[in-house]
């Protein structure tokens, strides 16, 4: 019958009252599990296996969805006696009829045991040797790491002279009392990740890590060799001292980074023997224009040229590192303010001639000069705020720090310290400015506005706080951060149709994910995207280039109202604010401060027909005379702002004027 010529152990089980009863079985499962199997035939599979309840939930699955199982188990009533290793599938064939046909696996499982035996040991190279010395097996891994064959480490003992086995100092290694062999052969103890270098025949220096093992016989377990392991390390310990490299080296110019600066700073400052230590840090001026008109390609080469230039011009005695972005730091020795004047007028002049690419870039340079108990870090913080004073003045300048900077500095460090605590201890404060439409004249939207509830100085302006915060990129998104959260939470006590916007600085608009940013908090708090809408100055919008523009399109597709700040300011044509995601534009106070006669009045028709002409809403901003407001009204403003609609106030008071 087919039945009975299907090479494999083949068995039929029938679903009759609540169980699987075996009826039947072809003759390669005799063959296989002996003449026992006629004893099982109409029993239940709970008999059969009574310690495998899980066969019975297997027969069941296969008959209720009719996919295939398979299990692997192991059989110990084998004709033979020996235990058997199958593999078992379930396949229905009926209504109420499972085929079980198995598959003897048992050879298979001994040859994968085994083969994973030998991989345990197969990547170390392994060495039996007597107590005397002599090699008495290897392993073919053995021959590669040493560079030996077999052959001669088993009858020339002349060989390990050869490779000259020493510590990783280089130290040559005997067989004194404390060496790994005397502490192996001699006192039977397990030696293990001995690091050692060798040289192998064709002059290769490695490095191994080695592991030995004493080899004990005898019912009185006497050492009568040992068994050594070695695994190459070289590589290993290659990557190790790259990845040291790398962690202390810019991978972009390869110079030493910020940590290996401060690092050889700290070193300088600890030397007896020296002049005045001085650090110059050198910001590049304007470089993010670069990265957004050519690309990052075109600002890393301006980067790397930048240090290849410097480089040419300092001695090996003044260390240079780049400190991250478009910023580098020279470490030098000078006597006096004149002798740091002269190195950085050396640095400045690497920045006259063109660069490769043709373009010219320049460079702003803090100088910190040592004075008694001034730290690394003291350093390096007093070069930053030169650096930044430079850049205040327009760039491509060197400036001293000196002792009325100092106090700026502390002031500034001061205000930072206390504006990170005013967060945690949630001291900022939001007033509400409206903005109000004239035709007709109702309030349409609030300009959210931060302030400091100082705990000894008081309600605290933007003016005192803001301009320190917006030095430091993190501090700067921290209070952004806080400022759009309070905004969307207030914004639930102002009418439906009341619009809050909120300001963004430059340092936040140009962060990685700002537009998600906003999003999640807009989500987080359950705030509409048409509730809140942003206001972005001329200079933010052109400092944060296309990556900017592309995080304003994406909150705007959101649904939030974009409006440019301080409008006449910058640099817009009517051609960028046609391709800008903004919904309106903010005439800069100045224009309405100065609106007295004819030709005001025309400068301010121009720019609202501007608006017009690219869709935008026109707010003018600083109204503060009937006058004023009527010149606005005349000139078609639609929208206007300032202390004769309202001036900035707390929620509560803007509710009541609102009522």
């Amino acid at each position: 019958m087919l039945f009975d010529a299907i090479p494999v152990p083949c068995y039929f089980w029938r679903h009759a009252d609540g169980t699987f009863v075996l009826e039947r079985a072809n003759r390669s499962a005799f063959d296989t599990a002996g003449a026992g199997v006629s004893a099982l035939i109409g029993r239940p599979v709970t008999e059969v296996f009574a310690d495998r309840p899980e066969l019975q939930q297997d027969l069941e699955r296969v008959l209720a969805d009719g996919t295939q199982v398979e299990r692997e188990l192991f059989y110990e009533r084998g004709h033979n006696g020996a235990g058997l290793r199958l593999i078992v599938r379930f396949v229905a064939v009926g209504p109420d009829l499972v085929l079980a046909h198995t598959e003897d696996i048992t050879q298979l499982r001994g040859n994968e045991e085994r083969l994973r035996a030998v991989l345990a040991t197969v990547e170390a190279g392994l060495m039996a040797i007597d107590v005397g010395g002599q090699v008495t097996d290897v392993n073919p891994a053995v021959e590669d790491i040493l560079g030996i064959p077999r052959e001669r480490m088993l009858g020339d003992p002349s060989w390990w002279d050869a490779i000259g086995l020493r510590d990783m100092d280089g130290n040559p290694l005997d067989r004194g009392a404390n060496s790994p062999w005397a502490r192996t052969i001699v006192h039977g103890e397990a030696v293990r990740d001995v690091k050692q270098q060798i040289t192998r025949p064709d002059g290769t220096v490695i490095a191994i890590s080695a592991n030995y093992q004493p080899l004990r016989t005898g019912a009185s377990g006497e050492v009568t060799g040992m068994v050594a392991s070695l695994t190459d390390i070289s590589e290993a310990r290659r990557l190790q001292a790259q990845l040291a490299h790398q962690a202390l080296h810019d991978p972009l110019t390869g110079l030493p980074n910020r940590l290996l600066f401060q690092e050889r700073l700290g070193q300088a400052l600890k030397r007896s023997e020296r002049k005045r230590i001085a650090v110059f840090l050198l910001g590049l001026d304007r470089f993010r224009a670069v990265n957004d008109t050519h690309g990052h390609g075109a600002g890393d080469n301006v980067l790397i040229e930048v240090s290849t230039r410097l480089h040419q011009v300092l001695d090996v005695a003044e260390p240079l590192a780049r400190m991250g972005g478009d910023e580098f730091a020279v470490l030098s020795e000078c006597a006096d303010e004149r002798e740091a004047a002269d190195v950085a007028a050396r640095l400045a002049r690497t920045f006259r001639a063109p660069l490769e690419t043709g373009s010219q870039i320049t460079a702003s340079i803090g100088i910190a000069i040592e004075e008694p108990g001034h730290s690394a870090a003291d350093l390096i913080q007093g070069a930053d705020a030169a650096v930044e004073r430079v850049k205040a003045r327009g760039g491509n300048s060197f400036e001293i720090f000196d002792r009325a900077m100092e106090g700026r500095l502390r002031d500034r460090l001061r205000i930072e310290d206390g504006l990170r605590r005013a967060i945690l201890k949630d001291e900022l404060r939001l007033v509400y400015q409206p903005i109000v439409q004239l035709e007709p004249q109702r309030t349409v939207a609030l300009e959210a506005l931060v302030r400091w509830q100082h705990p000894e100085e008081g309600l605290l302006g933007p003016g005192r706080f803001l301009p320190v915060a917006e030095q430091d990129a993190q501090l700067i998104s921290d209070i952004g951060r806080w400022v759009l959260r309070r905004a969307c939470i207030e914004s639930r006590l102002f009418p439906e149709d009341i619009r809050i916007s909120v300001n963004v600085a430059a340092r936040e608009l140009g962060q990685e994910g700002f537009p998600e940013r906003i999003i999640d908090t807009l989500e987080q708090t359950g705030t509409a995207p048409e509730r809140i809408g942003l206001e972005i100055t001329e200079t933010t919008l052109m400092e944060g280039g296309d990556a900017a523009i592309s995080g304003l399109e994406q909150l705007s597709r959101h649904g939030m109202y974009v409006s440019l700040d301080d409008f006449g300011t910058g640099y817009s044509s009517l051609t960028r604010l046609a391709r800008l995601p903004l919904n309106a534009i903010k005439l800069d106070r100045g224009f309405v401060a100065r609106y007295t006669g004819e030709r005001d009045r025309r400068i301010i028709e121009a720019a609202v027909s501007i608006g017009r002409a690219a869709d935008l809403n026109v707010v003018a901003e600083g109204v503060e005379t009937e006058d004023q407001l009527e010149l606005l009204r005349a000139a078609g403003c639609g929208f206007v702002q300032g202390y004769l609609l309202g001036r900035p106030s707390l929620p509560e008071q803007v509710l009541q004027t609102l009522a």
